[in-house]
């Protein structure tokens, strides 16, 4: 049995509060000239590009390659000063958790909104973005299922395996949705954006409070 276990990163991976997305809410104050970009939009499970196109619309701008550009570039930029700041912090013990999962189970990726230099720079500050050579990123697909479609493609090409079990282990309803969309497994940890009660209407196969609730070999024991 060759299995395969995505993460998110916002509520699951990293611990989600306020400052958060500071780097992402500065960078697109500063193209657009405003502050207060980012009001009444929310961000939770969708992909960072899908987000940029309603901050620009409240805006009353259309989209275009060349703003795309122009917010990257600053994005990069309150990235690298926001590197050694304590916005982004570990969710529970996620981190002992990566590592130990790591030594037994090789094929890690991630299913996240997060454009691809966001999640490097978040994983790099806990350490364990070594464990995710490949995964879906919030500039792959607009759509949550789009980015999971492109994850697994890649991993795939990146590991060299066709995978017969995956695993999704997030903290939202569309983590959950996700994963039937995949065909996969769902471990939802209830650290992030909906309740327990929202996750349990959703029936995903296992809910926890932090990765200590999970034995360390969960794949083997609770899904063959």
């Amino acid at each position: 049995m060759t299995t395969l276990i995505f993460f998110d990163i916002n509520g699951t991976l990293i611990r989600r509060d306020a400052r958060t997305d500071l780097p992402y809410t500065y960078a697109l104050n500063e193209l657009l000239e405003v502050e207060n970009s980012m009001a009444g939009i929310n961000t939770s499970a969708r992909s960072d590009k899908d987000v940029f196109m309603e901050a620009l619309e409240k805006q009353n701008l259309s989209f275009s390659e060349t703003l795309w550009q122009d917010f990257l570039v600053l994005y990069r930029k309150q990235l690298e000063i926001f590197k050694t700041s304590d916005v982004w912090r570990e969710n529970v013990d996620a981190i002992d958790f990566i590592n130990s999962i790591s030594k037994t189970q090789p094929y890690l990726s991630l299913i996240t909104g997060e454009l691809s230099m966001g999640a490097q720079y978040k994983l790099e500050k806990l350490g364990i973005w070594s464990h995710f050579p490949t995964g879906g990123f919030g500039e792959d697909d607009l759509t949550r299922f789009g980015i999971a479609d492109q994850a697994l493609q890649k991993a795939r090409d990146h590991y060299k395996q066709s995978f017969n079990q995956l695993i999704i282990i997030g903290d939202t309803l569309l983590d959950i949705k996700t994963a039937r969309h995949l065909g996969a497994k769902v471990i939802s940890i209830t650290t992030g954006s909906n309740t327990r009660e929202e996750l349990e209407s959703l029936e995903p196969d296992i809910i926890i409070d932090n990765f200590q609730d999970l034995d360390e070999d969960f794949v083997s024991q609770l899904f063959l």
